[in-house]
């Protein structure tokens, strides 16, 4: 598999926002070979650069899909008011932006692919105005296991 970043669907994109430009060529770096990146590959030290904007989401198989944030930078919560570390998605206090992520993230699962996309528009009273990219990762290299998701702000290029 390319490890080519796709839009919400499915069509090829380019990163514009050097962060994630960079985040991008760091994961792929990662993946060597592999479809996917390892948690184990990736060195927060590396990502210092933008680790305030940096979050990882597990992926919990079962019944149901659940996705859980299991680390998310200082920017996640002053963008959206509370402390999303340790959070599952379905208790996500804002109905619209919870829809808007999983939806997102359910994207990322059937793609199977790193995805970049742009948001610019009001979503439960809060303007969302970045560049986001969503890398899959994987400890058997076949099962998403978790998400790194990093954001990078439109008047900060």
């Amino acid at each position: 598999m390319p490890n080519g970043a796709v839009d919400e669907s499915g069509a090829p994109v380019t990163a514009r926002h050097l962060d994630i430009q960079r985040l991008l060529a760091y994961w792929c770096a990662k993946c060597g070979e592999r479809d996917f990146a390892r948690r184990s590959d990736i060195d927060p030290i590396d990502l210092r650069f933008m680790l305030d904007r940096i979050g990882l989401v597990e992926v919990h198989e079962g019944d149901t899909r659940r996705f859980r944030i299991r680390v998310a930078g200082s920017w996640w919560r002053g963008q959206y008011g509370f402390e999303p570390t340790g959070l599952w998605l379905e208790d996500w206090p804002n109905p619209e932006q919870r829809s808007l992520v999983l939806a997102t993230y359910r994207s990322l699962m059937e793609l199977r692919r790193p995805m970049i996309f742009m948001r610019n528009h009001w979503v439960d009273d809060r303007k969302l105005d970045y560049e986001a990219a969503l890398l899959p990762m994987s400890e058997d290299g076949v099962r998403i296991s978790m998400i790194m998701a990093g954001v990078a702000l439109h008047d900060d290029r």
